[in-house]
């Protein structure tokens, strides 16, 4: 269905009366002509279009690169192209923040920065300083796919701008171009979420009995590699043998441990760069990432769930030679709970449809039902998804950082015994017995652990004593909390994984020279869910910060700089969530985070509902009164607060509140893991636990912490925003639900931030910094800004002297238009014919992009008919043909880029005065090399939709109606 709004404007600065409304309005009008971005200056409003669109490739890619921006519509390339081309112009650091809830577009947005960056830089460290390297050439970026937060593939922008240089300072190019509730209960019955000792999914026939005989210390071969029914997991080889790839102590590939942080660091001493390593790095991480980050969610697909900062590192020369990945906020709790309809991580699910046969059957690996950590939200695929195919691309991606692949096996191996460890369930009186010793002795075998040790590490809890002895107690855990303890262990292995592959990646882009660096940030959105616990409650925090610093930046931080520069100024007001941060992480008064800590560092013995409770009691007590802060039910039974977010408020249940804030490393699994049989498993648990004398940090530290080196680092770049919005909760297709987009529209503070825009100035600059520069239009430097300003107005007229206000130290100029017009001045002035052959150039490739996105001036609803029917129908053969169409259309002004058609059947088919449904194309149209053939043209692929209710062709553009008409001729002929 399609809706006709008003023509949108490029910028909403330009919007005559704004208003939440008209903003949800402008954005809407544009949305239903496929126009997907909207600018408010310099901030980039992207809505998510679920579903492809072809808006990308060289075309784009070389239109936007050196484009001022003058004349193009809004695009996200046209945003990175001013973050890059200001870093090269003003030897700064720049960041990009994308933002928004999730399955709004985030982290593809994210990845098409980073592909356009990595496109339009030197493919040397010696090159050119003003970038350009590859040209464009894309490195195959495929189309915008909005049916996911995370595609390969742009969105879309119709460019139109003039080449230039890009101006500095603060200048828009105007038109430049749930997871759910929490961890399962813990109790000791069967498991209603996944805690306790419940039974696991039914366990196959072909998954054969647990061994005969317990693993031990001594030496086994490993069994022959099962034919049918899988074997129980080998008996353990011994220190000194084994199973081939163990690398045990006595032999074997050792990795190199692995970074502690996941920031990494720099490493690397001087050495020759590749540049074009590096960038494959940099992109091919990409799929590496998602697949150890990324789940489906009721919302999204292809959630991330981690936060991910990624720094690339410019050289002198602008060429990218190093890159810096820091995460945040892995979403643990995802390895052991899913809510229903979500998935655990991708790659989990892709071991299981990548690993050969005979690797499964060693590991007891079957499918993804027949493992709890996989089978408890009753999905396991997501559509449109190949697992398989998505694994040999992580192993292609592992290659190119550096991980080898023996340690990919050990990898895969670990995941593997993950699986089997939330199969592991208890019973009875403490310590808790193992219900099937089937999934212990599978996860002991891949683990290298002897069973019993295991078994006794999840069920007895090792304690150290305060007195100087610090004597060792081992505690005996009931069902429930060896279920804890389990959950525990798996979580624990995967973030070690995780941090493993995040600092071998940091590793292969290490560099230690001095640099400036783009940095994009790709993390949580917020998040509303039916039930939500610590971890929205962590992630939403986090946005609140992240909505501090736009604010900040954009709207507070404008105003500011006007009143410290003398300017004529009166302030519009805005909402400041920093009240909403206080009450989070404040210290006087102590915020929800200081009171949780406090409750965590009091109580020890108490089991996780009763530490809720007290958790719970100091809340009320500590923070009696507070605008955004509503607990309804202060009685014993109070189970959730709610907090007044910036977007809207949320309800966060209490529960396992404190369990999951303490985020302790069980020394009992930690000893049980440093004496794995496998080096590699070793390495990744260096910390020396008997001799550990500080208190564990809390989660809620680490996150603060976290947030605020985040904030650092942001704070030291000049910044570049994203707005992502999801145009509805169901992931449709094109479909624009005004009443969503207008509260994101609310919340995100868009109408302020348009509203200082238009009142203030879209340029600012240090005086001798404007002057450096545009000084050179003239024959002679000019002394001051106002001899400039009178030269600039006297020979040029449609420069007005009221476009430029001189503050203390920087020149503001009122509209982007000027700074354009000086660009273009400034470049015919110091290269006259370097500006002549990069107009011809742009115009050249603005072609190119024109024919592959034609322009679409409205919606035509056309009624072909039966007689369309049969005089097509009947021209084409019933066998497969394909025509060279290339002089056809170039004789009737067609683009020639336009090259082949592949009729295979009937192109529509008449029966009686009804056309048949589905009516379907079977036509391959190819436009710049990029669609593959066979695609579906009247189905939507291209630019043509069929109505079944009207029995109508609808047409998007002209030139696919002019080629829909000339085909029963171009046949003919």
């Amino acid at each position: 269905m399609f809706r006709l709004f008003s023509s949108g404007v490029d910028d909403l600065v330009l919007v005559s009366n704004p208003s939440n409304g008209e903003v949800t309005s402008q954005i809407g009008a544009r949305f239903d002509r496929e126009l997907i971005y909207t600018n408010i200056g310099e901030v980039l409003i992207a809505v998510n279009p679920y579903k492809s669109l072809p808006i990308t490739g060289p075309e784009f890619i070389k239109m936007y690169q050196n484009a001022s921006g003058s004349d193009a519509s809004p695009h996200i390339y046209a945003l990175a192209e001013r973050a890059y081309r200001r870093m090269v112009d003003e030897n700064e650091s720049q960041c990009v923040i994308i933002s928004g809830e999730s399955g709004a577009g985030k982290t593809v947005s994210a990845k098409l920065i980073l592909q356009y960056v990595t496109s339009v830089s030197p493919n040397n460290s010696s090159g050119g300083g003003g970038g350009g390297g590859n040209g464009g050439n894309g490195g195959g970026i495929p189309q915008y796919d909005g049916g996911s937060d995370d595609h390969n593939g742009p969105p879309m922008g119709r460019g139109m701008g003039m080449p230039g240089m890009v101006g500095r300072g603060g200048l828009p190019t105007r038109g430049a171009p749930s997871r759910g509730g929490g961890a399962p209960p813990r109790g000791g019955g069967p498991p209603t979420r996944g805690r306790g000792g419940g039974p696991p999914p039914p366990i196959p026939q072909n998954r054969g009995a647990p061994p005969p005989q317990p693993i031990n210390n001594g030496g086994g071969a490993p069994p022959p590699v099962a034919r049918g029914p899988v074997a129980p997991p080998p008996t353990r080889g011994g220190r000194g043998g084994g199973p081939t790839n163990r690398g045990g102590r006595g032999g074997g590939p050792s990795p190199s441990p692995p970074v502690s942080s996941s920031r990494g660091g720099y490493g690397g001493g001087s050495r020759t760069v590749d540049v074009e390593h590096i960038k494959k790095v940099i992109l091919d991480s990409n799929p590496l990432m998602e697949a150890i980050g990324n789940a489906k969610t009721v919302r999204n697909d292809n959630s991330s769930r981690f936060g991910k900062y990624l720094e690339i590192q410019f050289d002198d020369n602008n060429a990218p030679v190093g890159g810096l990945i820091s995460t945040f906020l892995l979403e643990k709790t995802r390895v052991t709970f899913q809510q229903k309809n979500e998935r655990n991580f991708h790659i989990f699910y892709q071991i299981l449809g990548g690993l050969d046969q005979t690797t499964k059957s060693e590991w007891g690996l079957t499918q993804a039902t027949d493992f709890y950590y996989l089978a408890q939200s009753k999905c396991t695929t997501v559509e449109d998804v190949d697992d398989s195919k998505d694994f040999h691309e992580v192993k292609s991606a592992m290659e190119t950082v550096g991980i080898s692949r023996e340690e990919q096996t050990e990898i895969f191996r670990i995941l593997a015994a993950i699986l089997h460890v939330g199969n592991i369930r208890f019973q009875g009186e403490a310590p808790a017995s193992v219900i099937d010793e089937t999934p212990l002795q599978w996860a002991a075998s891949l683990l290298g652990c002897d069973p019993t040790f295991l078994c006794q590490s999840l069920n007895h809890r090792q304690i150290q004593s305060g007195s100087a002895r610090h004597t060792q107690y081992q505690v005996p855990q009931n069902p429930d909390q060896s279920a804890g303890l389990r959950d525990a262990l798996a979580k624990t292995l995967y973030e070690r994984i995780f941090d493993f592959i995040v600092a071998r990646i940091n590793k292969a882009m290490s560099y230690s020279g001095n640099c400036k660096v783009i940095g994009v940030l790709d993390i949580y959105g917020f998040e509303v869910f039916e039930r939500n616990s610590f971890e929205q409650f962590c992630i939403n925090y986090v946005n609140e910060r992240l909505q501090q610093i736009f604010i900040d930046l954009t709207v507070r931080g404008e105003q500011r700089e006007y009143h410290e520069e003398g300017m004529k100024w009166k302030d519009i007001s805005f909402f400041d969530n920093k009240i909403v941060v206080d009450l989070i992480d404040g210290n006087k008064p102590p915020g929800i985070m200081r009171v949780l800590d406090d409750v965590c560092k009091t109580v020890h013995a108490v089991d996780s509902a009763a530490a809720d409770i007290k958790f719970m009691e100091k809340l009320i007590h500590s923070i009696q009164s507070h605008p955004h802060l509503v607990i309804s039910n202060t009685g014993s039974s109070a189970d959730e607060f709610t907090i007044k977010h910036y977007a809207g408020d949320v309800s966060y249940s209490i529960e396992e509140f404190c369990f999951k804030n303490n985020d302790n490393l069980y020394a009992s699994i930690v000893g049980c893991l440093q004496n794995s049989t496998y080096q590699f498993i070793v390495s990744l648990f260096p910390e020396n636990i008997q001799d550990n004398k500080q208190a564990p940090t809390t989660s809620s530290f680490k996150i603060r912490q976290s947030s605020s080196y985040l904030v650092t680092r942001l704070s030291a770049c000049t910044p570049h925003y994203i707005r992502c919005i999801k145009p509805n909760d169901k992931k449709q297709p094109m479909n624009f639900v005004s009443s969503r987009v207008e509260h994101q529209v609310k919340y995100l503070g868009l109408l302020e931030n348009i509203k200082v825009k238009r009142s203030g100035y879209a340029y600012r600059q240090l005086k001798d910094i404007f002057l450096n520069r545009f000084g050179k239009i003239m024959d002679v430097q000019p002394r001051n800004v106002q001899e400039f300003v009178e030269y600039i107005t006297k020979t040029h007229k449609d420069i007005n002297a009221d476009e430029f206000e001189e503050g203390k130290t920087k020149i503001f100029v009122k509209n982007p238009e000027t700074i354009f017009v000086m660009e273009d001045l400034l470049m015919q002035k110091i290269d006259p014919i370097g500006y002549k052959n990069r107009v011809q150039a742009y115009k050249e490739n603005e072609k190119l992009a024109q024919m592959k996105q034609e322009f679409i001036p409205s919606i035509t609803e056309l009624s072909f008919g039966e007689n369309f029917a049969h005089s097509i129908g009947n021209c084409i053969p019933k066998t497969e043909k394909t025509l060279n169409l290339s002089r056809c259309l170039q004789r009737r002004g067609i683009p020639t880029s336009v090259t082949d058609f592949t009729f295979s059947g009937v192109f529509v088919e008449s029966q009686g005065n009804e056309w048949s449904d589905p009516v379907e194309v079977s036509v391959g149209f190819i436009l710049g090399g990029v669609l593959n053939s066979k695609q579906t043209l009247i189905a939507g692929a291209i630019s043509v939709g069929y109505c079944h209710c009207t029995r109508s062709l609808l047409v998007f553009s002209q030139m696919t109606l002019k080629i829909l008409n000339l085909i029963p001729c171009m046949i003919t002929t």
